[in-house]
């Protein structure tokens, strides 16, 4: 009778544990994070849901919409937002999406894009790499929807061999999204990666910042 307990009180713990795709937090600090696609599953609205935070700076992430070229105001800041605080944006089924996070204590912007490594004011990355981790969610977190993980990095990269500027532990502004997948992007070809070096050097002399404080 007490194994028969014992079995079913076991079965019931496994039961109550979330499934996610990868680790989180994520697994491999100091190394970047793989670059995703994210992309809107359907009509309606993209939500992200606050988590955590284990940054020092004050972030905030904005949702860009980047096929209809919409985007949320700065929000979730991670030292003052409640665990499941929200900021949702209206998108359509197959729009490309962008998460971004604003850096309030030291002004910069970073994407959950990689430009190997180029900067692109357009694209709101301030050192060109991916500061976006990203992994299966099944809910069960903290009361939070299924969806995708996202945990984002603050501090910039100066070099990845070795690394330097940044720790990449990608737990600065965490968050659930739902509504949305997320693919392995494409890795280029070297040559590929040349020219769209080039071209965004060439871009960034001529732009702006886009987005106002909010």
């Amino acid at each position: 009778m007490r194994l028969s307990l014992f079995a079913l009180a076991s079965t019931l713990a496994l039961a109550s544990i979330p499934l996610f795709g990868d680790p989180i937090p994520y697994a491999n600090v100091g190394q970047l994070a793989p670059d995703q696609l994210f992309t809107a599953t359907g009509n309606g609205v993209v939500t992200a849901y606050f988590y955590s935070s284990g940054a020092g700076n004050d972030d905030k992430i904005i949702l860009w919409d980047k096929t209809s070229g919409t985007r949320t105001a700065p929000a979730l800041n991670n030292h003052s937002s409640a665990v499941g605080s929200s900021v949702s944006l209206s998108v359509k089924a197959g729009d490309s999406l962008v998460f971004v996070l604003d850096d309030v204590t030291t002004g910069q912007y970073f994407s959950s894009v990689d430009y190997f490594g180029v900067a692109s004011p357009a694209d709101y990355n301030d050192d060109g790499y991916n500061h976006a981790y990203s992994t299966p969610y099944s809910g069960g977190l903290s009361g939070l929807p299924a969806g995708i993980y996202v945990g984002m990095e603050d501090l910039g990269v100066t070099g990845l061999k070795p690394l330097t500027g940044s720790d990449l532990d990608y737990n600065d502004d965490n968050f659930v999204v739902t509504n949305a997948t997320a693919t392995p992007a494409p890795t280029p070809e070297p040559s590929t990666i040349i020219l769209f070096g080039t071209g965004l050097v060439g871009a960034a002399s001529a732009l702006r910042r886009k987005f106002a404080r909010g």
